[in-house]
């Protein structure tokens, strides 16, 4: 699985557990990269990919 499938599927967990709510904003990209240890572009790629699902 590649970082940035690894990061939506924390981040839709995280949803689904009702930590982020329907309406809240996600984290910055830069808060999410220095959190995580990941570039800007797997942040980028993964909130894309989550905005694809919808």
């Amino acid at each position: 699985m590649t970082l940035y499938h690894d990061l939506a599927e924390k981040t839709a967990a995280l949803i689904a557990e009702g930590v982020l709510r329907p309406g809240d904003r996600l984290p910055s990209v830069r808060q999410t990269c220095r959190l995580h240890g990941l570039a800007p572009v797997t942040v980028t790629q993964a909130y894309h990919l989550l905005e694809s699902r919808g």
